[in-house]
């Protein structure tokens, strides 16, 4: 991994932790001095991002940035942490209140404010969606282009069983997923601060682009998988200390096994490592080959993969693959061949539609609750184009047909594939926005023709490159490039009715 030479004050935190409700704070945690690092400074970033790439660290100056210091216990299922996030107003009118989500409250989990201020002056959060939603106060209100530095401590506890997302919040089998462990700032948007229970299935993620750098504290035969990429360690006899930095990204993903092991192959400016317990280095071995191939065929598509690391790591996860920034984590249930259920082609369609997903959900954003189709659908139609690519007609065509075997699982019903997680029932919205979205993308194809749908992808991902897309501006886009109405397309494959 790339080490960049910080001006960082390396410090443990050993503050002991005990997980419980949200409470009143008491005081106000030491402010902006987790790293002595000026707000404004991008350079610090500059290591996780290929030199094509690098020109956006000077594009996003409203973008909030997260400093954060995480202490994992011994155990591994308690956290502390402190974290200094400075926010910009970037709407255009004032905001009396910035709201956070605290993912493990929905999880199994237990998340503790215990101490919070704005500015370095106390505050009293108010808290709802059973505790997962945390509402920072801010008087005055905070005026269009305006900044505000929110600090905090809190503690997590972790589940050891369940867990939320799939089991990606959760230790088991000896292994720590923590997707969405920290408070996380929610999105602004026409509604407000979007704000939800998410459903069982889906994603929970609908979240603005953002720098992070954070110190992590954790037994030291831990070893760490991570979103961005690690620019300094400090470690002991018994600890070690690891400082990551990532961003633009949309959130931090972080992994810790004992039993990790690590396969890795460098590609163009990229490094591509492959995490799996040692007695499964033959499943990494060939999750790093599939990856590999993905992102070769996806850059070639629509982008070279914008980050100077690209890690893979086998997870419990009852799902097959969840995607985070600069990180997938794919089901160890796929990487023993012997004594898997599943065909070899269910490890490589996953690791392809997990990969595309770093185009596709990671810098092209979306909101995954109310527009799932917009990541979901289009992997998997660019899954489609990664078996079309690498083997031809016959393997675009076995793959196809497990679109089609999807869709069949609900009769090959007539509903929407655009409609939010929420308006889907049982197995629909697998059969929908997995299986017949894709159909739907294959249908534009025929509409506008494949050539022009290339075109039309790449500028898509090129004009929504670290922002949010929508049903509509895809739509308009794609009409841009076709001159044509795709308004009857849409209402017969998209719209609710």
């Amino acid at each position: 991994m790339k080490r960049l030479a910080l001006r960082l004050i390396l410090a443990l935190a050993a503050v002991a932790l005990v997980a419980c409700q949200p409470s009143t704070p008491t005081a106000t945690p030491a402010g902006r001095d987790l790293f002595d690092i000026p707000w404004d400074d991008r350079s610090v970033f500059s290591a996780g991002l290929i030199a094509s790439e690098q020109a956006v660290l000077g594009q996003q100056g409203g973008a909030s940035v997260y400093h954060i210091d995480l202490r994992i216990a011994d155990d591994l299922l308690h956290l502390d942490g402190k974290q200094e996030v400075r926010y910009t107003n970037r709407e255009t009118e004032p905001l009396n209140e910035v709201c956070f989500r605290l993912f493990p409250n929905l999880f199994g989990g237990a998340t503790e404010i215990r101490t919070i201020g704005v500015d370095n002056q106390d505050v009293e959060p108010t808290y709802d969606l059973a505790d997962s939603a945390m509402r920072v106060p801010l008087s005055p209100a905070l005026r269009p282009s305006a900044q505000a530095v929110i600090e905090m401590a809190f503690s997590v506890q972790v589940p050891t069983e369940g867990g939320g997302g799939y089991g990606m919040f959760a230790l088991a089998d000896d292994i720590l997923v923590l997707a969405h462990f920290y408070p996380m700032i929610a999105v602004y948007d026409d509604e407000g601060w979007n704000l939800e229970i998410p459903p069982e299935q889906g994603d929970v993620i609908f979240a603005d682009s953002s720098f992070f750098l954070v110190r992590v504290s954790t037994p030291a035969a831990v070893t760490l998988v991570a979103s961005g990429v690690e620019i300094e360690r400090l470690t002991t006899a018994d600890r070690q200390q690891v400082t990551y930095a990532g961003g633009p990204m949309r959130d931090f993903y972080l992994a810790a096994s004992t039993q990790y092991t690590v396969v890795s192959k460098r590609v163009g400016e990229t490094t591509i490592n492959s995490y799996a317990p040692s007695e499964l280095a033959g499943g990494a071995k060939t999750a790093l080959r599939h990856a590999v191939d993905a992102l070769r065929v996806f850059g070639e598509r629509f982008g070279a993969y914008p980050f100077t690391e690209f890690d893979v790591v086998g997870t419990p996860t009852t799902a097959f693959g969840i995607e985070y920034p600069g990180v997938v984590a794919i089901a160890l249930r796929m990487y023993d061949p012997a004594r898997s259920e599943y065909p070899l082609a269910y490890l490589e369609s996953t690791m392809a539609h997990e990969a595309a997903h770093q185009w596709f959900y990671s810098v092209v954003g979306n909101d995954q609750l109310d527009e799932p189709w917009l990541d979901e659908a289009l992997a998997q139609y660019v899954t489609l184009l990664y078996w079309q690519d690498l083997y031809g007609p016959s393997g675009a065509a076995g793959f196809r047909g497990s679109l089609q075997e999807r869709w069949a699982r609900v009769e090959g019903a007539d509903i929407p594939i655009g409609m939010p997680v929420c308006s889907y029932s049982g197995k629909e919205y697998g059969a929908i926005v997995y299986g017949r979205g894709p159909l739907f993308v294959e249908a534009l194809a025929q509409a506008m023709g494949q050539e022009t749908l290339n075109a039309f992808l790449r500028d898509y991902y090129e004009t929504h490159k670290w922002d949010i897309a929508t049903t509509e501006g895809f739509k308009q886009l794609a009409e841009s490039h076709c001159d044509c109405d795709l308004t009857p397309l849409f209402s017969d494959w998209v719209y609710e009715r």
